[in-house]
């Protein structure tokens, strides 16, 4: 095969390519709330690069636009706007991750554990998945006193509950 011919295939494809792409985009349209060709093909490329994950400025550049402010602009147009919007919402549907997909995928990772710690770290994640683990509801009690620790210490249970403001009963269990 010469170069020339080569090069004819090359351009061939790629303009299929882009005929494809732009049918593709088009078949899109009416669902989108536009009207066929309200939005210029370059626009249409800037619009799909920027829903597959590309920054506005990349996408500009791939589109085809002078400079990155340009394409800033060109992304603020209303037309474009929907043309996100209703891209982002197929992405949505598309992708339905949910909670028992993560079940799922933590009890592979169980599965697939070659240790206790791993096995245990998984447990874990279940449990914060299902939202079983509790916090811990313990009365915490925090005192500021100027003494130190062996002071302290050395106090009986009686004078710790008067510096915590407790009375002597607050230790015993109360009868049912």
């Amino acid at each position: 095969m010469t170069a020339l011919t080569m090069t004819e295939d090359q351009n061939s494809e790629s303009s299929t390519d882009l005929v494809s792409m732009h049918t593709e985009f088009q078949s899109h349209v009416p669902y989108m709330g536009l009207t066929l060709n309200e939005l210029t093909v370059q626009q249409e490329k800037l619009v799909s690069l920027i829903a597959s994950g590309m920054t506005i400025a990349a996408a500009g550049r791939g589109a085809g636009y002078s400079s990155s402010q340009s394409a800033y602009e060109a992304a603020k147009r209303p037309s474009v706007q929907k043309a996100l919007q209703y891209f982002r919402e197929q992405m949505r549907e598309e992708v339905k991750f949910e909670r028992q997909n993560a079940h799922l995928m933590y009890m592979d990772a169980y599965t697939a554990s070659a240790t206790a710690t791993e096995m245990k770290n998984t447990v874990d994640s279940l449990v914060k998945l299902h939202g079983l683990a509790t916090p811990d509801n313990a009365t915490q009690v925090n005192i500021n006193i100027n003494t130190t620790a062996k002071q302290l210490e050395r106090l009986s249970d009686e004078e710790l509950l008067k510096l915590a403001g407790k009375n002597n009963d607050y230790l015993q269990p109360e009868s049912d």
